[in-house]
C-alpha cells in the first residue's frame, strides 16, 4: 500500500513543519503544532511506522541524551503526486540532453516561464518588497523560507528544498533557484550556503548593486 494514501491532516501538517527543519524536538513539534506532547508522540510512531520519520539520539554536555526527530528521504517526498512524479520524468529526460548550450537554454526557458507566472502574484518596487512578497507566496505553499533584512546583505534562507523530489547529487536545481529568485526580485543573488553540500539550509545573498540600488533611490 502507498504510505502516502495513509496519511492523515495531521500527519501532512507535521510533515510539513519537520521539512522547514533539520530536527525537532517533541517539545518544539509541540509549540509548532499547538497540541499536546501526547499527540505529537502519536503521530510520530505513525509516521515512523511508515518510514516517512526517524529518531536520532543527541547528547548536550553533561545533560542525558534527548530525542530528535527529521524527516527521512521518503518522508522529504512524502508530498509526491501525479505532478510530482510527471516533473521528476521531465526533469529526467532534461538531464539527458548532451548539448551543454541546448540544456542551458532549456533550463533559462523554464526558469523565464515560472518567473512570469511568479510576478503575477509579486507586489513592490523594491528588493526588500518583492522578496517579502515572495517568501508570503512560498510561505502559502507550506515552503520554508525566510527573510533576513538585518545581516549585511539582506539574506533569503531556505529552510526545506522546494523540489525534494528532484534534488539529485548535482547543484543544477539549486542553481535555478537561484536565476529564479533573482529574476523575481529584480537582482541578482548570492548562493552563499547549500543543503546540497551539507548545509542546515540554502541560504541566498542579494547582491550589494541591489541595496546601493535602494540608496541611490532613497529607499531605507
Amino acid at each position: 500500500m502507498n504510505p502516502h494514501s495513509q496519511l492523515s491532516q495531521n500527519d501532512r501538517a507535521m510533515i510539513s513543519v519537520l521539512r522547514g527543519t533539520e530536527s525537532m524536538s517533541i517539545c518544539e513539534l509541540t509549540d509548532a503544532m499547538q497540541v499536546t506532547a501526547t499527540a505529537v508522540r502519536q503521530r510520530l510512531n505513525r509516521l515512523m511506522a511508515l518510514e516517512l520519520v526517524e529518531r536520532c539520539q543527541t547528547v548536550e554536555g553533561r545533560g542525558r541524551p534527548s530525542h530528535r526527530y527529521l524527516l527521512t528521504d521518503k518522508g522529504k517526498r512524502s508530498s509526491a503526486n501525479n505532478l510530482d512524479d510527471l516533473a521528476v520524468v521531465l526533469w529526467e529526460q532534461v538531464q539527458k540532453i548532451e548539448d551543454p548550450g541546448v540544456k542551458r537554454k532549456v533550463i533559462a526557458g523554464a526558469v523565464e516561464r515560472l518567473s512570469e507566472r511568479y510576478q503575477l502574484a509579486i507586489r513592490g518596487d523594491t528588493v526588500e518588497e518583492r522578496t517579502r512578497s515572495l517568501v508570503e507566496m512560498f510561505a502559502e505553499r507550506q515552503i520554508a523560507i525566510s527573510f533576513d533584512e538585518n545581516s549585511a546583505l539582506p539574506l533569503i534562507k531556505v529552510g526545506g528544498c522546494p523540489y525534494p523530489t528532484l534534488a539529485g547529487e548535482n547543484h543544477e536545481i539549486c542553481d535555478m533557484e537561484q536565476a529564479l529568485l533573482a529574476s523575481v526580485i529584480g537582482h541578482p543573488v548570492d548562493r552563499c550556503q547549500c543543503r546540497q553540500d551539507g548545509d542546515s539550509c540554502c541560504t541566498f545573498e542579494v547582491g550589494q548593486e541591489a541595496v546601493d540600488h535602494n540608496r541611490e533611490a532613497g529607499v531605507s
